[in-house]
């Protein structure tokens, strides 16, 4: 074999996985990525539970703002939630993806700039565009939500639309938005509800210097969304204080236990794998997990020469994150049954039931059914839907 290891890929979660196995072992590692340019075009919103330093490295300077919580907007309704320190970063995603590459190239991984057009996973052969192959005693497909590895397993997984665009802000619109909405000023996520919108949502970001990242996803398709990004800044924002600098779109994978992880020689990570949370679209620090877990599989399968090992790594995934993210497809399927003037009562009714604060205390990025099953234990939940729901609600639940 040319390689011990070959890494379809070269995104964050590629890269990550490339540095792990290159770290402390006398491997052999190749990774392969079309792109020259890696971490272009963005295609991820950038923002990221604090939690990722104890997940990955991330130099401090790719940390562009530090928001300390979220407003949730329904059509009428507020809701404000908040941590005492930073709950998340914003980050510079392509220089973070820029980052983590180098440092696996720096680890002495080998870096093949080709297109990969075919996967033998019974030979552990890759093709790529200009006809020339490499072999490998393991294949790795960390290539994204049209991952050419997931392929030849057979896979053929399900996708949101997701767009955003980096527009300047004046200081004046900024500010006449947030008292019209009474808000603090920069160090807040903005996210919109809305049922034309579900599953997904509506999100503002604010990076640096009046930039906002203003994005969603969604099932419409791009020019759909487009309309309604645009229909968005028109009520909210005027054109004269506005500069569109940037549009991004990209798609997002939906988690499925049936999509298959391992095939013969081959094994899957992040979008590849579709290790996304099923409410917020983020796959970063479940992905880098997942490296972890990954790593520790392939070693152990290339020390003991048996590639039948790499099935322990789905049954250790799932054995950790299966029941956290059935969770948020159920506070997703929840929400996807309320209309708009649902959800503005969900809204009052959380309120008045002081669940800014339980969501303030208990709400994480990641592990969102800690949230939920407190909710549930404090008997609030049926309190809090609109009651022509609850047999709908309790059905989703299992009650």
């Amino acid at each position: 074999m040319d390689f011990d290891i070959a890494i379809v890929g070269a995104g964050p979660i590629g890269s990550t996985l490339a540095y792990y196995l290159s770290s402390n072992n006398n491997l052999k590692i190749c990774i392969i990525d079309k792109k020259k340019n890696i971490g272009y075009p963005l295609q991820c919103a950038g923002i990221v539970n604090r939690a990722i330093i104890n997940f990955n490295e991330i130099p401090e300077e790719l940390i562009i703002n530090k928001v300390k919580g979220a407003y949730l907007h329904t059509d009428n309704n507020i809701l404000k939630v908040q941590k005492e320190e930073d709950a998340a970063y914003v980050i510079d995603r392509v220089a973070y993806d820029q980052f983590l590459f180098k440092r696996a190239i720096n680890n002495g991984v080998q870096f093949i700039n080709q297109k990969v057009t075919g996967v033998d996973l019974d030979n552990g052969i890759i093709t790529f565009a200009n006809n020339e192959r490499i072999s490998s005693k393991i294949v790795v497909g960390a290539d994204g939500y049209k991952s050419e590895v997931s392929k030849s397993f057979g896979n053929a997984p399900e996708t949101f639309n997701a767009s955003q665009l980096l527009v300047k802000i004046s200081d004046e619109a900024i500010n006449s938005y947030r008292q019209a909405n009474n808000e603090d000023f920069s160090d807040y996520v903005d996210t919109y509800v809305h049922q034309d919108i579900f599953p997904g949502f509506l999100w503002i970001i604010p990076t640096e210097d009046n930039l906002f990242r203003i994005g969603l996803f969604s099932n419409h398709d791009y020019k759909q969304q487009n309309q309604i990004l645009n229909s968005f800044l028109e009520n909210n924002f005027k054109n004269k204080d506005i500069s569109l600098l940037e549009k991004y779109k990209g798609a997002i994978p939906i988690f499925s236990q049936n999509h298959k992880l391992v095939e013969k020689r081959g094994i899957l990570v992040g979008d590849a794998a579709c290790e996304i949370k099923p409410t917020t679209g983020g796959g970063l620090i479940l992905g880098f997990d997942a490296c972890k877990i990954a790593s520790d599989t392939i070693i152990k399968a290339i020390n003991q020469d048996n590639i039948d090992l790499l099935k322990e790594y789905p049954k250790k995934f799932y054995k950790k994150y299966l029941k956290e993210l059935k969770y948020q497809f159920k506070v997703q399927k929840t929400l996807n049954i309320f209309s708009n003037e649902d959800l503005d009562y969900f809204f009052i009714k959380l309120k008045e039931n002081n669940c800014e604060q339980l969501i303030s205390k208990y709400g994480d990025m990641d592990n969102q059914s800690v949230l939920v099953k407190e909710i549930i234990k404090r008997g609030l939940l049926f309190k809090i839907i609109p009651s022509f729901f609850i047999k709908k609600v309790s059905k989703i639940f299992g009650f």
